[in-house]
């Protein structure tokens, strides 16, 4: 299966044991309109004794706090390994869960093809965090 866009590695963190409800829906959405595929979503939580609890969607299907999320297809479970939620939790404060998500930027596939195909190559990739984006165009308007 060659050919895929970026993939993405995304940690979204949360204070306490609940995840935003509306982060579900806006996920489905951009699965469904083919925007992204997601690979591997694991859900970490780090207990007030400092202990980590990870699960994944299936885990919780009887969980009202994570109903939303039900049905979200994921292509491979298991590649957000052990090193990875270690590293997360590290930073978590206790009491708090962290969403995992590694996931592809389907949209890519085209454009890297048609990059191939015309014999070029992406030689260079940065992502800039929105926040960023919003700073600069904000201090770009008060400029004008």
């Amino acid at each position: 299966m060659g050919g895929h866009g970026a993939v993405e590695f995304v940690v979204v963190g949360f204070s306490g044991g609940q995840i935003d409800h509306s982060l579900a829906p806006a996920l489905r959405e951009q699965v469904e309109k083919g925007t992204i595929r997601i690979i591997d979503l694991l859900f970490v939580q780090k207990n007030e004794d400092g202990s980590e609890r990870t699960f994944e969607l299936d885990e919780v299907a009887g969980d009202q706090n994570f109903a939303e999320f039900r049905g979200i297809p994921q292509e491979i479970d298991g590649l957000i390994g052990p090193d990875d939620v270690a590293e997360i939790s590290q930073d978590m404060p206790a009491g708090a869960t962290a969403m995992i998500i590694l996931f592809e930027h389907a949209w890519l596939r085209d454009l890297r093809r048609a990059v191939e195909s015309s014999g070029g190559q992406v030689m260079f990739t940065e992502r800039i965090p929105g926040e960023i984006v919003d700073a600069v165009e904000e201090a770009a308007a008060k400029a004008a």
